[in-house]
């Protein structure tokens, strides 16, 4: 009896590993006073350099100019991206802001950690007017009081974590690109 319990406990916990898939993003402040968001995916049985390279593709379907983004390379080990992803934030006062970010995907066989810091708002009428996004917690790190702050910061985790999850896809090679029906 107690061998089938074992049994059945093992073989539960096999079957809910094979489906895992990466948990959505929560950003908050780090130790230094930054707004960071983490999150790390298991792909079993897939290497480093599968990884990687799925990962350079991804980055080539997802942003207009790859060689602009991409910031650092290490074969198989990492990529650095910076990013804008276009009305992410708002309405404040009527208006959207876009989101910038830099993204670092640290690669090992079998595992990705995906990094983003660097959060800022962009005035799209000035893309060169920014703010930091830390400026909706308190200096204790705590997130400051009020349904704005709450929204704006739902809306970078949810931002975050479609941009982990499209990733997620690529290296599972789920995706579907535009060479398929041509």
């Amino acid at each position: 009896m107690k061998i089938t319990f074992l049994l059945l406990f093992l073989l539960c916990g096999y079957f809910s590993s094979q489906g895992q898939e990466a948990e959505g993003i929560k950003t908050n402040l780090d130790k230094n006073g930054t707004l960071t968001g983490e999150s790390i995916i298991v792909f079993k049985d897939k290497s480093a350099a599968q990884i990687y390279n799925s990962s350079i593709d991804w980055v080539s379907y997802t942003f207009n100019n790859t060689e602009s983004v991409i910031q650092a390379k290490i074969e198989n080990k990492m990529i650095r991206i910076n990013g804008i992803s276009k009305s992410a934030l708002g309405p404040i006062m009527g208006f959207y802001f876009d989101l910038s970010y830099k993204i670092q995907l640290d690669i090992k066989d079998g595992k990705l950690r995906f990094i983003a810091t660097d959060l800022k708002q962009v005035a799209q009428s000035s893309p060169f007017t920014s703010t930091s996004l830390e400026i909706i917690y308190k200096k204790g790190g705590e997130l400051k009081s009020g349904k704005k702050y709450q929204e704006t910061k739902d809306k970078i985790d949810s931002q975050l974590t479609e941009l982990l999850s499209s990733l997620e896809l690529a290296v599972k090679g789920q995706t579907k690109t535009n060479n398929e029906n041509w």
